[in-house]
């Protein structure tokens, strides 16, 4: 065993250990009562105050208000479409036939008789004054009529090669036919030709003039069209005015000595034509403003479809002169539009839109 002598440090008695002395301690101050923890909120955001509101209307039940608001809708419906038809059927065809007799104040078409040097046309070109062009009928192996006749198809029925026949004497047969309907006695203040199949016609005379000339227009090839379209009315000088509104259908004159397709060419030909019908207006006193100018071109099945424009002066006989002068030349020309207007003593002015056929 190993033993560890410890000696006592010197200068201490023995016995205990003298501890070293202490200062004395400030006294504590007191503690200060404990407050109790209150929980945290955060702070809200002061709302604003809500607007005052404003007094609601009393309520109306949706079904109260149902049955009158459809009622007023359907009266409403009922007026507009009442007020269309009105104004299609009544109202528009009065405009125009007032501005018609308003044009009676001023000048007046020459009586529609071509003038006597008009060479006279084969053979369906002839004018006669009381018959109508016969229709050819096709008949069945009975002896009976055809129900279908092809020769009286109407226009918008036609396949293209047959329009072009029946645009091409058009125009003739409509200056024919207003010669063989018109009795002495009567004066056209306008003729529009539109394309073909519309003719309007506007004028004046002695009544029973005015009666024939609508008798004689409803037992030609077409239809006069009822009031308000064509009418007769007294102007308050002993006269009637009246317009005329007529559908023709002369049908395919298979006939006629002049069929078209005969005479079309290819589009290097119409420079030619183009020619021929200046000439022949040339000659027939239609002095044209200028040479006639290209409108449209268009397309229909193997042919090319070109539209001219064509303006000049001249007279209701003339001109009656120079669509026979075309037809006699066989010049492959058809008149798409023509409209007829008074200037002076018997001049008219003429514009026209010329439609030339050719093949592509």
């Amino acid at each position: 065993m190993i033993r560890i002598n410890l000696a006592k440090p010197s200068g201490l008695s023995s016995g205990k250990a003298v501890k070293a002395a202490k200062l004395p301690r400030a006294p504590k101050a007191p503690k200060a009562p404990r407050v109790p923890r209150v929980p945290r909120v955060p702070p809200r955001a002061q709302k604003a105050p809500p607007p005052p509101r404003e007094p609601r209307a009393p309520k109306v039940k949706k079904h109260s208000l149902a049955g009158p608001v459809f009622f007023l809708l359907l009266l409403l419906a009922a007026g507009v479409g009442g007020g269309a038809y009105y104004y299609i059927n009544y109202f528009k065809p009065a405009e125009e036939a007032k501005k018609a007799e308003q044009a009676l104040a001023t000048a007046s078409l020459p009586p529609p008789v071509p003038n006597a040097e008009i060479p006279e046309a084969k053979p369906s070109s002839q004018i006669r004054t009381t018959m109508v062009e016969s229709v050819v009928k096709e008949f069945n192996n009975d002896g009976t009529p055809a129900a279908d006749n092809k020769l009286s198809t109407p226009y918008a029925e036609m396949a293209v090669p047959e329009k072009v026949n029946y645009e091409v004497l058009f125009a003739r047969n409509v200056f024919e036919m207003v010669t063989r309907c018109t009795p002495p006695g009567i004066r056209l203040k306008s003729l529009e030709v539109d394309n073909f199949q519309i003719v309007y016609a506007n004028g004046s005379g002695a009544k029973p003039m005015v009666e024939e000339m609508f008798a004689t227009f409803k037992n030609e090839r077409g239809e006069l069209m009822p009031k308000p379209y064509s009418h007769i009315k007294d102007d308050e000088s002993g006269n009637f005015v009246f317009t005329i509104t007529y559908k023709p259908n002369f049908g395919l004159q298979v006939g006629d000595p002049f069929q078209a397709l005969e005479q079309i060419t290819f589009k290097e030909g119409l420079t030619q034509h183009l020619k021929n019908f200046s000439r022949l207006a040339g000659d027939s006193n239609f002095k044209m403003s200028a040479a006639p100018s290209q409108l449209t071109a268009s397309k229909a099945g193997s042919y090319r479809r070109v539209v001219y424009k064509a303006v000049g002066m001249t007279n209701y006989g003339d001109f009656h002169k120079f669509v026979l002068a075309l037809y006699n030349e066989r010049v492959p020309c058809a008149f798409k539009k023509i409209t007829m207007t008074p200037v002076r003593d018997e001049q008219i002015r003429v514009t026209a839109e010329v439609l030339f056929s050719v093949k592509e």
